[in-house]
């Protein structure tokens, strides 16, 4: 019996799985970044509307309040963003955040003196503070227009 094998088999293996690994690897980070993403975005909705409720005039009083209720986008919950960024903004009727991280890589370091976006995310978030009298008064109102 003849031997017929050429040993390409070897040489395509030894080209694809590479990437195959990448590919896979790429898939399983990517899910990571979106969890990472979903959760500081899910952070910065809610302190938001925890904000909405305080009333009051101070805005570092109604920033305190809100991170004693609860730590948002922390260590604990993230798996590979290092920081997150929180930028309260809260005005005369309106509390806004804008939420920006980056998740660490080693594609983050591949190319020294250029940090690529590729890994970054940034969300912004507002709501009008809650009043109750002008709820009410506007829940009257429909309940007049509905004629009941």
């Amino acid at each position: 019996m003849k031997n017929t094998l050429h040993g390409y088999m070897t040489v395509e293996a030894a080209l694809l799985m590479p990437i195959v690994w990448f590919s896979l690897f790429f898939i399983i980070f990517s899910g990571f970044f979106q969890y990472d993403r979903c959760i500081a975005e899910q952070d910065g909705k809610t302190a938001v509307m925890r904000a909405s409720e305080i009333r009051e005039k101070d805005e570092a009083k109604v920033i305190r309040k809100v991170m004693e209720r609860g730590d948002l986008a922390g260590s604990k919950k993230l798996l590979f963003s290092s920081a997150v960024g929180k930028d309260f903004h809260i005005a005369k009727d309106r509390v806004s955040i804008k939420i920006s991280g980056r998740v660490n890589t080693v594609l983050n370091d591949l190319v020294k003196g250029m940090t690529p976006g590729i890994f970054t995310y940034a969300a912004e978030y507002g709501t009008e503070q809650y009043d109750p009298v002008r709820f009410i008064r506007m829940c009257r109102r429909i309940e007049k227009y509905a004629g009941s």
